[in-house]
């Protein structure tokens, strides 16, 4: 077998976009996954790779350029495929809840006829390729049968050593300072037993994993990988909690994948946003925007308690990030319907608008009155809120400027997402515009109306759209479309809180109803359309 690199080369994928956080739900340690699978906890400087050595040559994914990746349902269980002869070599990365904290697991499938040995590294270097120092690895193994069976002790200067459990000893263990410690390993020299020299080892665990198996690593904890929740497991409680807050399906399948990964990120963030919203921090508005409108209720709350006991005597961000967190924080306080919470609110959003409106900034002023108006529903004061919606439209401004809402622009930012629905970075932010932006094309709710189906672009008509259990302003939205010829049905039924009008302007924008439940043939339009069938019509 030829000599194999383990230097910071290969953990530099320049073609992928981005990297994917994976988590548990409010984490505040979500660890990375690159294009190629390597994982990088949350604070370390080196990664865990892995390589596999088919009957043809060695795969090392980080450097494969025909890598395959995916999420498994809807939160961040994150699949990565390596082709091998007559398969493939497929791994998933996963976080799971044990013994009350947080652990990642990384599991292995031979999806092919045929062995083959799997080479699990632990490097010296984060997946930017920046090389770690003071890294310290030992191997230890149980001889009484306990579990885990053998655990791999990764240790940084200043730092406890992370344990990573094996499911059983490995058939070849080697530690060593050089980058490369390939050549000795696979040419099958037994390095269990060495130590590391120098200050940032390698090393590497071999494993025979025989056809259609899968083997499974816990990383963080001393646990049976056994006895770890497995990946279909996992997927489907996040599906599960994502669901709580209303299920979207669009024409589009790739929309309402990339909607469900938005909504799964931004689940991830609860944890560190109530500190961001207090400090206004850019993009802290639109996340938790984003959680409200995902029906994340409970997960909002420490932010709308953190805004109450803010005192903005002047404006020290933008006027954008200002006017996004009052929009945020009106939304959620609606969907919350804490009273005394808003009442609480009152003061600071207050002044902050006042401070938002003296900037001359027009976009953000309206978007800031909104956000105001809410809250001001939320607390029983209608009429000054209806005034500040009147001050709000005459303004003439875009609200929400950097969400993108049409179906171009979207279609231009799910461009820029990785193949497991993630952007860049895995920013909140991104996650929590386009999510925004997708979710303006089915539902709007505004003070007094909510709008089905604001928009229905030319590419979706004849498409079916279903919305279940949506989360809204006005309580609970749920609403279809159907198709007869040209002519859509929409059935709807909204669990309103307050007298609403309903209205669905993008298939009929004369058509509206106050009824909270029912049926209605809408007008449609024939550009692109057959007519609707008549009786005595021929198939030829």
């Amino acid at each position: 077998m030829s000599v194999l690199s383990f230097g910071p080369r290969s953990v530099e994928r320049p073609s992928d976009k981005g990297h994917t956080l994976v988590g548990v739900l409010d984490t505040t340690e979500p660890a990375r996954v690159d294009g190629g699978g390597a994982l990088q906890l949350d604070g370390a400087s080196w990664c865990l790779d892995w390589m596999i050595g088919a009957d043809d040559r060695w795969h090392i994914p980080a450097k494969e350029p025909a890598v395959r990746q995916r999420r498994v349902g809807a939160g961040p269980v994150i699949e990565t495929a390596v082709r091998i002869p007559s398969g493939d070599a497929i791994q998933r990365i996963y976080a799971a809840n044990v013994a009350g904290g947080q652990v990642i697991v990384i599991e292995v499938e031979n999806d092919s006829p045929v062995p083959f040995a799997l080479a699990v590294c632990v490097r010296p270097y984060d997946l930017t390729g920046a090389p770690s120092s003071e890294l310290e690895l030992s191997l230890t193994e149980s001889n009484n049968g306990a579990s885990p069976a053998a655990v791999v002790e990764v240790g940084e200067s200043g730092a406890a050593a992370c344990p990573v459990s094996l499911p059983r000893s490995p058939n070849h263990f080697g530690v060593s300072a050089q980058a490369d410690i390939a050549e000795t390993l696979f040419t099958g020299a037994d390095l269990v037993g060495h130590s590391a020299a120098g200050a940032s080892p390698t090393s590497v665990a071999l494993y025979p994993v025989p056809h259609r198996t899968t083997i499974r690593f816990v990383v963080g904890a001393r646990v049976d990988p056994a006895a770890v929740p497995g990946p279909n497991d996992v997927a489907q409680g996040w599906t599960t909690v994502i669901e709580r807050g209303g299920r979207f399906e669009f024409p589009d399948n790739g929309f309402s994948n990339q909607a469900s990964a938005a909504r799964s990120r931004l689940l991830m963030a609860g944890a560190r946003l109530p500190d961001s919203v207090a400090d206004l921090e850019p993009g802290a508005g639109r996340v938790l925007e984003g959680l409200a409108l995902s029906g994340a209720v409970a997960e909002v709350l420490g932010s709308l308690g953190a805004f109450a006991g803010s005192f903005p005597t002047k404006l020290e961000t933008s006027p954008a990030a200002a006017a996004a967190v009052l929009s945020g924080v009106g939304r959620a306080a609606r969907l919350a319907d804490d009273v005394p919470m808003a009442v609480e609110m009152l003061a600071p959003a207050a002044q902050l608008t006042k401070l938002v409106e003296k900037s001359g900034d027009a976009p953000a002023t309206s978007e800031a009155f909104m956000g105001l108006a809410r809250l001001l529903i939320t607390a029983g004061q209608s009429e000054p809120a209806m005034d500040l919606v009147e001050r709000a439209y005459a303004l003439k401004a875009e609200q929400r400027p950097d969400v993108p809402a049409s179906i171009e622009s979207l279609s231009d930012f799910v461009q820029t997402a990785s193949p497991s629905g993630s952007f860049g970075s895995d920013d909140p932010l991104n996650a929590a515009q386009f999510w925004l932006g997708a979710r303006s094309l089915l539902i709007d709710d505004r003070p007094g109306a909510l709008d089905l189906l604001p928009s229905f672009p030319p590419a979706w008509r004849g498409g079916n759209v279903e919305v279940h259990g949506a989360a809204t302003t006005h309580g609970v939205a749920s609403f279809g479309i159907r198709w007869h010829g040209y002519r859509p049905a929409l059935l709807w039924d909204v669990e309103a809180d307050d007298e609403v009008i309903i209205r669905c302007p993008g298939l009929d924008a004369d058509w509206f109803t106050m009824e909270p439940r029912g049926e209605a043939l809408l007008a449609g339009t024939q550009d692109g359309l057959e007519p609707v069938p008549q009786a005595g019509d021929s198939f030829q």
